[in-house]
């Protein structure tokens, strides 16, 4: 198996599984619109028109924004989605342009992957002291950190897979036609 046959495997893997994070992502924006519109109506107006509040709109929205959100960056960097400043990046040569491009996938691989593993060592250490939250619903502490950290895991995964690509001249199958270019 070649390298490029292997690259073009894992692309169409992850090109698979981040469509799903990122429908996802968006389907729960939705959802969590819905939930507080739904919430602010019920606490305005709810005694006029028979309907109870959630009471835990605060928590489980805040849940909702987290999967949300860092399930949303993979699927947002893959597809070249993440607002980028290009002032310069545009009129530098080819091959400069890539190099630009590696830097920022291995700069973000570099924090995503930091503030993964410091996630995970979160949970590891909620899941050990058994910490729930202080609200309503005593949730353990270790689900929404788990699912952070999950987040920010496949964000570190798919900008590894990108740096990776531009220096093995593969291009990112995520992004748009004029995406990311490649070294070689």
């Amino acid at each position: 198996m070649t390298v490029a046959r292997a690259a073009a495997g894992a692309q169409a893997a992850l090109d698979r599984v981040l469509l799903v994070t990122g429908y996802l992502a968006g389907a729960i924006f939705f959802a969590l619109a819905i939930f507080i519109g739904y919430d602010v109506v019920a606490r305005k107006w709810g005694a006029e028109l028979g309907i109870p509040t959630t009471q835990v709109t605060d928590e489980i929205g805040s849940y909702m924004l987290v999967l949300a959100s860092t399930w949303g960056f993979a699927y947002a960097l893959w597809t070249d989605a993440h607002v980028r400043i290009d002032v310069l990046l545009p009129y530098l040569p080819r091959k400069l342009r890539a190099a630009a491009d590696l830097l920022a996938y291995i700069a973000m691989a570099g924090f995503a992957c930091l503030v993964a593993w410091r996630c995970w060592l979160l949970v590891f250490d909620s899941w050990d002291t058994g910490i729930t939250s202080s609200t309503y619903l005593l949730t353990p502490l270790w689900i929404p950190q788990i699912i952070l950290a999950g987040g920010f895991s496949l964000l570190a995964l798919t900008a590894v897979l990108m740096a990776a690509a531009i220096a093995l001249g593969i291009k990112a199958t995520g992004g748009d036609a004029a995406g990311p270019t490649s070294i070689a």
